[in-house]
Formats: C-alpha cells, sequence, structure tokens
C-alpha cells in the first residue's frame, strides 16, 4: 500500500559518487544529486565514542520514501545539510515502499 503524501514531510538530496580530476590532473571523488525526493527521517539512536583522543559522535537514523530504483548504498544523503551515509536499504509493501538505515557522522565540539 503506497505512502500517504502527509507522511513524507521532508525534502532531502540523494547524491551518487562521482570520479572527477583537481587542477593538477589527480583523481578525487565528488558528489552529484542522483534525485530529490519527500522522505520520513526518524532518529533511530545516538553514541558517542572516543577514537585517537576525540570524541566522536554517530547518530543513526531511518529514512522512508517511495521506491525509487536504482538506489544503492554507494549513496549518500543529504538531509538539510547534514550527510547521512546508507547502510542498508529494505523494500517493503511489494516495492512501494524503501526504509533506509543511515549513520550520520559528528565531530563533538
Amino acid at each position: 500500500m503506497p505512502l500517504d503524501a502527509g507522511q513524507l514531510w521532508a525534502r532531502i538530496t540523494i547524491e551518487q559518487p562521482t570520479p572527477t580530476q583537481n587542477s593538477v590532473g589527480e583523481a578525487t571523488l565528488s558528489w552529484s544529486t542522483f534525485s530529490t525526493v519527500w522522505a520520513d527521517v526518524q532518529p533511530l539512536g545516538s553514541r558517542e565514542s572516543v577514537q585517537y583522543g576525540e570524541v566522536l559522535g554517530t547518530m543513526t537514523h531511518k529514512v522512508t520514501i517511495r521506491y525509487l530504483a536504482g538506489l544503492t548504498s554507494a549513496m549518500r544523503i543529504d538531509y538539510d545539510g547534514r550527510k547521512l551515509e546508507i547502510g542498508q536499504i529494505n523494500e517493503r509493501e511489494r516495492r512501494w515502499i524503501q526504509e533506509i538505515i543511515c549513520t550520520e557522522r559528528r565531530d563533538a565540539a
């Protein structure tokens, strides 16, 4: 059963990695827009860890969208300027809906 439009309240941009070259010809990785869609973004949890003497925060989110062909875990989501790394994509309701489990890494200030 399709989602109601009212359930999808956040505008997100799904980005895909794009190989490019910098000014001296070295290969670099940049991100280009794959699709911009409406979504429901829900936080699942967070934790902090210490790595090399620095405190790092990690947040997990569940992002629900209508089915989008071609979506892969190599992509990432830009949600209000925050970058969410795609970890797992679950298809539900006979491919009407995709639930995406994402991780957001934040440096503690």
